[in-house]
């Protein structure tokens, strides 16, 4: 049986892979330099059969070699404590533990979690703050009291929301598993019992949830008793209570703990019936929808889709796939908004930067929401309605684009590579993109050439020059897909011929320096007004938008631009700060303030993501802060259209 110092040894030895010599180990556990090789000894001739060994050598000194993993881990799992091997694990363990003390409504010291951890206080407060920066995020905080140590603190709402967060994302693997933690954590509840209570009175209502709806439900009600026990209790409003009240899931959820009191004993006070209401009604789980409500929805879409025309010229009326599921959509994220419920949007950023069209489209949706439902839509529900568009704007370009491409394959190694190439082309472009032939390459002319609009080849052709032809290597994989995309299908063209009226050089900012974002935005959008490229309104709703999301892409570039705008000319103004200033989590030192007339808002998208590319992912942003003027800037820019 290993003792405590030599599972410490074990641990402290996971940790640092690169090794500890004696003396740091001596340090970190509090015995001389003789006691741990005494230790490392005994514990390293243990280890043999146990599938690991411990080496020794003068330059790094003391080393775990696992030579046998499973039967190593048979070993670990005996032992106190868990291997935290980076910070992400170790922020992920305190997290797990306050969550814990927040159910048992137990603080818990410093000490404590640096010893479950094996690290130093130094570097268990580094942690500490990086899982601050974590509860931040709900509002939460660490609170400190004076003899009893720490506990998590903020609101009730917010602070179930975190638990249930936590519990419920299994998308992440670190060194804690989340749904053994959660079972864990509601140890003292019968967590199978209250499930089959669950879907027993689901069942009785007619009532159909997906399985995952079902285990999230099971989480809120386990929640729910755990805080009420500690008498942590949820508040809500009479107008809020008396809308719930009136609602089918308030009886599914008043039925629900009747029947865990009725079997298991357990009673609650009636405020988490309401909670459990609200979850009920929230759920973007749900297989049904009430028809009446749905149809009251469908109108409301029908509107957003008019002011949306009446702003960018895009008519979405015609697109019932949107019009439906739109309105599917809103039909349960209203309700969780209107109690100010957030949700998780994992690909958040991927659709801000990757369908700008979309997301802004979107931000035009949310605004009128948030006037006629007297609510606040927060960028991650922004950005799942800007799901919706941007698969509506996937297919209008699928059905406006009337020229229909027509392509020659030329194939060097026989016809199934043809059959391959011919069935990928017909999958992504369906009706887009017409193959009028197959050909090996030294049949390939210049007159073929002429009498199709692009030549797809799996050889190099040598002997013949044309922008039509592209060579495919790797059988149209997702990058020869895009280019495809770009050169055949997208409006870029004119965009890049247009490129010189959207940004003049009177516009073209050099050596400033601002505080704010907010004097940044009041400096480019007076420019802007001062020229007549703005008004009031737009200018206005420039901070609208920025405060609905903020405009930062990453590598110091923000992107700022108004939710409604008709200006008669477009135009893009560009500050280049001296030095980088906080924006909102990133820093920024270019701005492009995006100005664009309605009648040119299709190349909204176009412009936004080739400034990406140039400026993020091309890291564009070098060039121009090395060379600051505005024929350079327009001279490299152009060059994304090329």
């Amino acid at each position: 049986m290993l003792s405590e110092r030599q599972q410490k040894i074990i641990r402290l030895l996971q940790q640092h892979q690169d090794g500890l010599t004696g003396e740091e180990l001596s340090k970190r556990i509090g015995v001389s330099s003789r006691t741990i090789r005494t230790d490392v000894k005994n514990t390293s001739t243990t280890l043999e059969s146990k599938g690991a060994r411990i080496h020794s050598d003068t330059r790094s000194g003391y080393t775990l070699e696992i030579f046998d993993t499973n039967l190593f881990r048979k070993l670990t799992d005996q032992m106190p404590g868990i291997y935290i091997g980076s910070m992400d694990d170790r922020v992920a363990f305190i997290l797990q533990k306050f969550l814990q003390g927040a159910l048992e409504n137990k603080p818990l010291t410093q000490q404590q979690l640096a010893n479950d951890l094996f690290i130093s206080l130094s570097t268990l407060k580094n942690s500490l703050k990086e899982a601050a920066k974590k509860l931040a995020v709900y509002d939460l905080e660490f609170r400190t009291y004076k003899t009893q140590g720490m506990q998590i603190s903020g609101n009730e709402a917010k602070l179930r929301y975190f638990l249930a967060e936590y519990c419920s994302d299994r998308k992440e693997t670190n060194a804690i598993a989340k749904e053994d933690f959660y079972r864990q954590l509601f140890k003292t509840i019968d967590l199978d019992a209250v499930e089959k209570i669950i879907l027993r009175v689901i069942t009785a209502y007619e009532i159909r949830l997906t399985d995952m709806a079902v285990q999230n439900l099971l989480i809120h009600i386990a929640i729910a008793m755990k805080r009420a026990n500690q008498e942590n209790y949820m508040v809500y409003t009479v107008s809020q209570t008396k809308m719930m009240e009136k609602t089918k899931e308030f009886e599914v959820a008043a039925s629900i703990f009747e029947e865990i009191y009725r079997e298991m004993s357990i009673d609650v006070a009636t405020s988490e019936v309401y909670y459990l209401t609200q979850h009920l009604m929230t759920s973007k789980k749900y297989m049904d929808v009430d028809d009446a409500a749905l149809d009251r929805t469908i109108e409301m879409v029908k509107k957003i889709l008019l002011v949306i025309n009446e702003n960018v010229s895009i008519d979405f009326s015609k697109d019932e796939v949107l019009i439906q599921w739109l309105a599917l959509h809103l039909k349960t994220s209203i309700p969780r908004m209107r109690f100010q419920m957030n949700i998780r949007n994992d690909v958040l950023e991927v659709i801000k930067s990757e369908y700008p069209l979309a997301f802004q489209i979107a931000v035009i949706a949310s605004h009128y929401l948030e006037t006629q439902e007297n609510i606040t839509v927060n960028e991650n529900e922004i950005g799942y309605i800007a799901v919706h568009f941007g698969a509506a704007l996937s297919r209008m370009d699928i059905k406006n684009d009337a020229c229909v491409k027509r392509a020659l394959l030329v194939c060097a190694t026989g016809i199934g590579t043809a059959v391959l190439l011919r069935t990928c082309l017909e999958e992504n472009f369906k009706s887009r993109i017409k193959i009028v032939d197959t050909i090996p390459g030294y049949q390939l002319e210049q007159r073929i050439i002429d009498d199709v609009d692009m030549v797809i080849t799996t050889v190099p052709i040598k002997h013949i020059q044309s922008d039509k032809i592209i060579l495919i290597q790797h059988l149209l994989n997702q990058n020869e897909l895009q280019l495809l995309q770009q050169k055949f299908f997208s409006p870029q063209t004119n965009a890049g011929t247009e490129i010189e009226t959207f940004f003049h050089k009177d516009c073209f900012n050099t050596g400033l320096q601002f505080k704010t974002k907010e004097d940044i935005l009041e400096f480019l959008t007076e420019q802007l007004k001062s020229k007549n490229f703005m008004n009031d309104e737009a200018k206005a709703s420039v901070f609208e938008r920025e405060e609905a999301s903020p405009t930062e892409i990453g590598n110091l570039v923000a992107i700022p631009h108004p939710i409604y705008n008709d200006p008669p000319v477009s135009s893009i103004a560009v500050l280049i700060l001296d030095k980088p200033i906080m924006w909102d989590e990133h820093h920024v030192q270019l701005v492009f303030l995006i100005s664009i007339a309605k009648s040119q808002f299709k190349l909204w998208e176009t412009i936004f993501l080739k400034l990406f590319k140039y400026l993020v992912q091309d890291n564009g942003v070098k060039e121009i802060l090395h060379d600051a003027n505005y024929e350079a800037f327009i001279k490299n820019f152009k060059k994304q259209f090329s």
